[in-house]
C-alpha cells in the first residue's frame, strides 16, 4: 500500500511538472491588444479585435461580459459585419494578409481570401455586396465581391492607408493614408516651400479611379477615420507636425499639434475637393497627443475620439464646431458671416484654423481615462466604449452623469504583468511623459519608424533640418542621428526625453526603452515572392555585390552599413558638412524620402537624379533593366 501510495505521488507531480511546462495551469494568460471595436445595430454586442491574441472576442453590453472568443488569423486588425450581422470579416495575417468569413454564432470560418501585406480597415458597402480593405504596406486597397469573397481588383493609394468608410450612396469609398510621399528638402533651392503632408483617398466605386485629397502640411499619423450618420462628413485623427520650427521648446504645441481633419462629400468635385478644415484638440497648455479612433453619436451631434498617447476621451460639439467654421470667412478678401464672433478665438479666417489652440473652447470636454492606450472607440446610446490596448480593457463611459465624467473598466483577460520590452513600447507611446503631454517617442516615430519630415534638432547644430530616421537596429549600427553625434541609441533615449520631450529621464524607463528597440525587428519586405527574392531582385543582388558597381562596400551585409560617415555629395545648402551617417538598408522599402534630407521619394531618383553611388562605384554603367534590378533588391531587404 505504502509503495502504490509512492508511486502515485510520483505520478502526480510528473503530471503536475508537465502542466507547468506546458504553461497549461498558473500561468500568466497573454496579452489581448484591443486594437477595434464593432457594434451591431442594436447595440447589443461588440465585438472587440485583440491584436495579441489571435482572437475576436463577443461582448454583450446588457452585462459588460465577454461571452464567446473566436480564434482568426495571426494578428488580426480589424473586423466588419454583414448586413445581415450573420457573418463578420476579419482583416489579419501581417505580411501574409489574410480575410475571413466568419458565422458569427457559431464561431466558424466560413471562408477565407488572400489580401496584401498588413492588412486592415476592412468596410462593407451599404448594399452589402461589396469589401474592401486597406493593404497598409501595399499602399493599395483590394476590393472583393460578397458573400463569396471573391476577389476583384487592388487600386492603388498614396502610402499606409490605416482606415476607410463608404458613403451612405455606396458610390464613394474615403481611404485614409497615414504617412507623408513628398520631398523633405529642395537641395538647390533654399527658397523653396517645402510642404509634406498626408492625402486621403477617394476611390469612385464603379470605375476604380482615385482623387487624392491633400491635408495643410504637416498632417501625418492619420489612425481613426469615421463618416458622420447622415453621410456628409468624413472625420479623421491626425497630428500637425511644425517641423519648419527649431525643437526648441514645446509651449502651444511649437513642436507637434493633434487634430482632426473634416471632409465634406457632398462637395467632392469642388476646388478643394470637399476639404473643410483641420481643427486642433489641444489646449493651450495642454496637448491632446496621439488622436487614435473616432467615431460619433448615433445623431452625429457628438463627434468622440480616443486620445492614445494620454488615455483619454475627448467629446466634441459636432453641431456647434461646424457652425462656427461656416461663419469663417475663406480668406482676408470676405467678412465674416453674421452671427460669427469668433470668441476668443484667434482665427480671423479658415486659414486660420489649423493653428487656433482656442478654437474648440467650450465645445468641447476631455475625460481622463484609466490604464493606457486608448486606441480604437465606439458608441451605443449614452454611453462610449474605449479599448486600451496595453492594459486589456474597455473604459466605458456613461455620458449621462451628471459632473464629472469618468470611465468603468471592463476587463478583457488576466491583468497583464508587462515585461521589460512591452513596458518600454508602452512608454515609448506615452505622451503623459512629455511636458504638457504634447507629443510621445511615437509622434515622430511611429512604431519606433519615422514621420517623413525633416527636423530640425539641436543636438547638431541649429539651421540644418534632416530627416528623421527609422530606429529599426539603430543599436546594432551605432554610431546614431545623421551626423553620428550620440555614440548609442541608448544615449539618444536619455537625451530624447531631455531635449524632446523637455522631461527629466528615468533611468528604469530608459531602460525599458532600450529593451524596446533592441527587440524591433524589420517585417517582411511586400517585394518578397513567398517570402523570397523575386527573378528580378536576385539578378540585383549580383549587380549590388559586383565589386565595380560597389554598393556593399559601404553597406555590407548583414547590417548593409559599414556604421562609418561618407561623404558621397549630397551636402546641401543647410548642411555644415558633407559626411553622414551611412543608414542599415534593411526596411529601406518604408523608410522614404531617402538621404539624409530626404530629398527623393524614390530609388530611381535617388540613382538617376542624385548619382548616388558614383563615389564608390560605376552605377552609371547600369542599363534602366540593370537598374531596376538593383532597387528591386534593395527594397527586398
Amino acid at each position: 500500500m505504502k509503495n502504490k501510495h509512492v508511486v502515485l505521488s510520483v505520478v502526480f507531480f510528473s503530471v503536475f511538472m508537465i502542466l507547468i511546462l506546458n504553461h497549461s495551469i498558473f500561468a500568466v494568460e497573454g496579452y489581448k491588444g484591443p486594437i477595434d471595436l464593432t457594434a451591431t445595430k442594436d447595440g447589443s454586442k461588440i465585438y472587440i479585435t485583440h491584436f495579441d491574441a489571435d482572437e475576436v472576442a463577443v461582448l454583450t453590453t446588457a452585462d459588460d461580459t465577454v461571452i464567446q472568443t473566436i480564434p482568426v488569423g495571426k494578428e488580426p486588425t480589424g473586423v466588419v459585419l454583414s448586413m445581415d450581422e450573420k457573418t463578420f470579416y476579419v482583416t489579419s495575417g501581417g505580411s501574409c494578409g489574410l480575410v475571413q468569413a466568419v458565422d458569427s454564432t457559431t464561431g466558424q470560418v466560413i471562408r477565407e481570401a488572400a489580401a496584401g501585406h498588413t492588412p486592415m480597415g476592412p468596410v462593407i458597402t451599404p448594399d452589402g455586396k461589396k469589401l474592401f480593405i486597406c493593404n497598409r504596406f501595399n499602399n493599395d486597397v483590394s476590393e472583393y465581391d460578397l458573400p463569396e469573397l471573391k476577389f476583384v481588383r487592388r487600386i492603388k493609394v498614396i502610402r499606409e492607408p490605416r482606415g476607410a468608410v463608404v458613403t451612405k450612396d455606396g458610390k464613394t469609398v474615403y481611404v485614409s493614408n497615414a504617412v507623408p510621399n513628398d520631398v523633405a528638402n529642395i537641395p538647390e533651392d533654399p527658397e523653396a516651400l517645402i510642404d509634406v503632408a498626408a492625402e486621403v483617398s477617394a476611390i469612385d466605386i464603379v470605375s476604380g479611379g482615385v482623387k487624392n485629397i491633400r491635408l495643410p502640411n504637416g498632417s501625418g499619423s492619420i489612425h481613426g477615420i469615421c463618416i458622420s450618420p447622415d453621410g456628409r462628413y468624413v472625420y479623421f485623427t491626425e497630428i500637425l507636425a511644425r517641423f519648419q520650427m527649431p525643437t526648441t521648446q514645446l509651449e502651444r504645441g511649437w513642436m507637434n499639434t493633434n487634430g482632426i481633419s473634416i471632409i465634406d462629400t457632398t462637395q467632392l468635385n469642388n476646388k478643394r475637393s470637399g476639404f473643410i478644415n483641420t481643427v486642433l484638440l489641444d489646449d493651450v497648455d495642454l496637448g491632446a497627443a496621439n488622436p487614435w479612433g473616432i467615431t460619433t453619436s448615433a445623431d452625429g451631434k457628438q463627434i468622440y475620439i480616443a486620445l492614445a498617447g494620454t488615455s483619454e476621451l475627448i467629446i466634441i460639439d459636432a453641431e456647434a464646431m461646424h457652425k462656427k467654421l461656416e461663419l469663417l470667412p475663406q480668406d482676408d478678401t470676405e467678412t465674416p458671416a453674421t452671427g460669427y464672433t469668433g470668441g476668443i478665438s484667434a482665427s480671423a479666417k479658415a486659414s486660420d484654423v489649423p493653428n487656433d489652440l482656442a478654437f474648440l473652447v467650450g465645445m468641447k470636454k476631455r475625460v481622463r481615462l484609466d490604464g493606457k492606450g486608448a486606441r480604437p472607440i465606439v458608441s451605443i446610446g449614452s454611453d462610449v466604449y474605449v479599448g486600451m490596448f496595453y492594459s486589456d480593457t474597455l473604459q466605458k463611459v456613461d455620458l449621462t452623469v451628471s459632473g464629472v465624467l469618468k470611465g468603468t473598466e471592463i476587463a478583457l483577460g488576466v491583468k497583464p504583468n508587462p515585461g521589460k520590452e512591452r513596458r518600454g513600447e508602452i512608454h515609448w507611446n506615452d505622451a503623459t511623459l512629455c511636458f504638457q503631454y504634447w507629443q510621445s517617442c511615437a509622434s515622430c516615430h511611429p512604431d519606433g519608424r519615422m514621420d517623413a519630415y525633416n527636423w530640425d534638432l539641436l543636438n547638431d547644430g541649429l539651421g540644418n533640418p534632416k530627416n528623421a530616421k527609422s530606429l529599426l537596429w539603430c543599436e546594432r549600427c551605432p554610431p546614431a542621428m545623421w551626423e553620428g553625434v550620440r555614440k548609442t541609441s541608448a544615449h539618444c533615449t536619455r537625451t530624447g526625453f531631455q531635449f524632446i520631450l523637455f522631461s527629466m529621464p528615468d533611468e528604469s524607463k530608459c531602460q525599458d526603452i532600450d529593451a524596446y528597440i533592441h527587440a524591433m525587428q524589420p517585417l517582411p519586405s511586400p517585394y518578397l515572392v513567398d517570402g523570397k527574392l523575386s527573378e528580378r531582385a536576385e539578378r540585383g543582388k549580383k549587380i549590388f555585390e559586383n565589386p565595380e558597381i560597389g554598393c556593399d562596400k559601404c553597406h555590407p551585409g548583414p547590417l548593409f552599413t559599414d556604421q562609418k560617415l561618407h561623404d558621397v555629395n549630397t551636402k546641401c545648402y543647410y548642411d555644415r558638412k558633407g559626411s553622414f551617417d551611412t543608414p542599415t538598408l534593411v526596411e529601406t522599402w518604408r523608410t522614404a524620402p531617402y538621404l539624409h534630407d530626404g530629398r527623393y521619394t524614390n530609388m530611381k531618383d535617388l540613382f538617376k537624379k542624385g548619382k548616388h553611388g558614383d563615389v564608390e562605384g560605376d552605377i552609371d554603367s547600369l542599363t534602366d533593366e540593370q537598374l531596376d534590378d538593383l532597387i528591386e533588391y534593395v527594397l527586398s531587404l
